[in-house]
């Protein structure tokens, strides 16, 4: 496969897509797994806030064993554990064993979250790689808005445990193409990459740059506000306004169009305007979808509309937002970008968790805590900007 082709981009966008395809998938099941697990609410959303913690952490090391061993080995030992570990899923029986599935699930995604933004500035930098993210962002788009309309189908029909099994055949079929298509990108392994003394090195000289500091706020204050709305929106639109399953899978579809749209706007303008002015426009925009998600809340707005529109707007500008904030961070460090992959997802990840937790822990019966931490996410993603990377 040549490396400036587009089926390099959609391969790539399809890795980067398993992750939230995973994550989403059985949302709208969460509310029917308490009753089918004999669980809590609070012990099903585990499953993802736990997920989520693993994931963010497995980044830390994901990086520097692609540096240490290359980008190819890392994407197949990573799609091999993901497809074994989903299967675990669909067989579990109790929440517990289910948590634990779905941790080894979230530690397996690790380098195939992190290795595809690493492959992009093995072979790019600049606005260049931020074009292909953003092209990237596309395919990526398509997984959280089909997820919860396949998921929700999928569990009327065969019921929660069937998702799992169709996340185990997505990871198996992009296990094969990877092995018969994908090259090696990286042009010189690091040996010394593994070695905890330059891990740690490394992660020092990236949190040194203001630069890398600016746009790694940036990028997990919007994740936060995504990761927010993931974790209370099944209970909202299914246990609050009573919407169904299938009626939460077409308005979070909706609701992630914002996806599509936002990069194919973002890969039309970020050549026209760079980096920095598309993070400024994005962020901006992002801060006004979400205060106006969170003045309705207060509001006691109870029509699904007052969710979904916002909501749009705030995918639509975290797309616009997301990808010249990656190639921002990572263009000054082309010789260890595996680090400050792993380093920027990491940070992601961990501030993500943390909303999806607090989301899942303050739910009230109302939609006030999603949206009041979407809110907090979108103004701290304009604030942190400014008041970094500026100075």
């Amino acid at each position: 496969m040549r490396t400036d082709s587009a089926a390099m981009t959609l391969l790539l966008g399809a890795l980067i897509g398993i992750a939230p395809f995973t994550m989403d998938i059985y949302l709208a099941s969460m509310p029917s797994m308490t009753h089918a697990l004999a669980a809590t609410p609070e012990e099903v959303q585990l499953t993802l806030s736990v997920y989520m913690y693993g994931w963010g952490f497995a980044q830390l090391v994901a990086g520097p064993l692609s540096d240490r061993h290359g980008r190819r080995p890392a994407l197949l030992f990573g799609l091999a554990v993901f497809v074994a570990a989903s299967v675990a899923c669909a067989l579990s029986r109790n929440v517990y064993v289910l948590i634990a599935a779905r941790l080894v699930q979230a530690l397996s995604l690790a380098p195939i979250a992190v290795v595809p933004r690493a492959i992009v500035r093995d072979l790019h930098s600049g606005d260049k790689a931020a074009h292909m993210l953003t092209l990237m962002g596309v395919v990526l788009g398509i997984a959280p808005v089909a997820a919860p309309i396949i998921g929700s189908h999928v569990h009327v029909l065969f019921g929660w445990q069937a998702n799992f099994v169709l996340v185990a055949l997505y990871g198996a079929v992009l296990w094969a193409f990877v092995l018969r298509t994908l090259p090696e990108t990286l042009a010189r392994r690091d040996v010394a990459a593994t070695r905890p003394a330059v891990i740690l090195a490394n992660y020092g000289r990236l949190l040194r740059s203001r630069t890398f500091r600016g746009y790694m706020l940036v990028a997990a204050s919007g994740f936060s506000g995504l990761f927010a709305f993931i974790a209370g929106s099944a209970f909202v639109f299914v246990s609050v306004l009573g919407e169904g399953e299938r009626g939460f899978g077409l308005m979070f579809g909706v609701v992630m169009l914002g996806n599509i749209a936002g990069s194919t706007l973002g890969s039309r303008l970020v050549p026209r305007l760079g980096i920095e002015r598309m993070v400024r426009i994005g962020t901006a925009l992002m801060a006004v979808a979400g205060a106006a998600l969170g003045g309705l809340a207060l509001a006691g707005a109870s029509h699904p509309l007052a969710i979904i529109v916002p909501m749009f707007v705030y995918m639509l500008s975290f797309m616009l937002t997301m990808p010249p904030a990656t190639a921002g961070a990572l263009t000054p460090f082309p010789q260890i970008a595996g680090s400050a992959s792993s380093l920027l997802a990491f940070c992601q990840f961990l501030a993500a968790s943390t909303a999806a937790l607090i989301v899942g822990l303050t739910f009230d019966g109302t939609a006030r805590p999603m949206a009041l931490a979407i809110a907090a996410a979108s103004v701290a993603a304009f604030a942190s900007f400014r008041l970094v990377r500026d100075r």
